[in-house]
């Protein structure tokens, strides 16, 4: 292996969380059902045509669940991959007096949204109806989830942070786009998910949230993807000079066995790189120096080629793309060594979906 690629790679063993990244194609998909699930004895509360949903627990101790399914199938074209997924939620009302943390997880079973309305804030939950999920019930009063309080997977796929009142979103994660990515590869194993408090022992932090009822501020999932056949990027490079960042593109076709080039612009005149691939997109990204984010998952990054760069700090190389391998997304960052030889700046990732 070239020493370029020896000292680049090191560099991006890193680990640190880093921030956001710009989009591509993003839509707000609607909530398709939404209900909470009130701890009850009998479990015979529910809220399914009500305008709020509960998470949290009450002053008396009683969790609430709420769970929310999504469309994704409707929305997002078939063999797109998924990039970014995240939950856009408005609070009502809470006691709470700091935002308060709460996770959402992956459903693994089906549950019912029915016509059942709470009265008053909603907090107590109605009587349910026909269909309905409840504290014991995937679908009043037939089918049981096999756990009180739900069925879904233990390790979150998101977190977030509840406000006091008004707009917020869940946490970027590799997690949440997989879920998306699933669904929309199998939209029978959509299930949505369940949100809770992360700590549902302390009393008096229920929250209440619109419901896809709600005149306004609904809950929405809002997605990034790439559809098959297109190139994009993500994500923002290092600086290099001045506001410069370092930037990295596709040209070309994405059509299996063709030949794409990866454009390199702003990055450090007179130098050498190499480019790095892998086949999935971390969301959040690495930092690997301050304000140099990785977005390839460093565990699966594949080593490809050195390029020289321009007295314009531009260079290229190129990528032949798999025959065989559909729907596949390729990333790409280029890490571009400084003229100090102590240092490197990383482009943004250039992105694609074979065909």
């Amino acid at each position: 292996m070239p020493a370029i690629q020896l000292r680049l790679r090191a560099a991006l063993c890193g680990i640190a969380l880093a921030g956001a990244a710009l989009a591509q194609t993003t839509v707000n998909i609607p909530c398709a059902a939404d209900n909470t699930l009130y701890e009850t004895i009998f479990g015979d509360a529910s809220n399914g045509a009500g305008n709020s949903t509960f998470v949290g627990t009450n002053s008396f101790g009683s969790i609430r669940r709420a769970v929310m399914r999504f469309d994704v199938a409707s929305v997002v074209p078939a063999g797109s991959r998924i990039l970014t997924a995240r939950l856009d939620l408005y609070v009502t009302m809470t006691t709470v007096a700091l935002p308060f943390a709460m996770s959402g997880h992956r459903l693994t079973a089906s549950w019912g949204q029915g016509t059942s309305v709470a009265s008053g804030g909603g907090g107590g939950g109605g009587a349910a109806a026909v269909g309905d999920a409840t504290w014991l019930h995937r679908f009043w009063n037939t089918q049981l989830w096999t756990t009180p309080g739900g069925d879904f997977a233990a390790t979150p796929s998101f977190t977030g942070s509840m406000p006091t009142f008004g707009a917020f979103s869940t946490n970027l994660s590799r997690a949440a786009a997989a879920d998306v990515q699933a669904w929309l590869d199998n939209p029978a194993s959509n299930h949505g998910w369940l949100l809770k408090v992360q700590n549902e022992t302390l009393a008096s932090t229920a929250h209440r949230l619109n419901s896809r009822e709600a005149t306004s501020n609904k809950p929405a999932l809002v997605v990034t993807y790439l559809a098959p056949g297109q190139l994009g990027s993500y994500g923002t490079g290092c600086p290099t000079t001045g506001t410069n960042t370092a930037v990295a593109s596709y040209s070309g076709s994405s059509a299996s066995g063709s030949t794409l080039t990866i454009n390199k612009s702003q990055t450090i005149p007179n130098s050498v790189g190499a480019d790095y691939f892998t086949i999935s997109l971390d969301p959040v990204g690495i930092a690997l120096l301050p304000g140099c984010t990785a977005y390839l998952p460093l565990a699966e990054v594949i080593n490809g080629s050195a390029f020289l760069t321009n007295g314009a700090g531009a260079g290229s190389s190129t990528l032949t793309v798999p025959a065989g391998f559909p729907g596949f997304l390729i990333s790409c960052q280029s890490a571009i060594i400084a003229n100090n030889s102590l240092g490197f700046v990383l482009t943004n990732a250039a992105l694609c979906v074979t065909q």
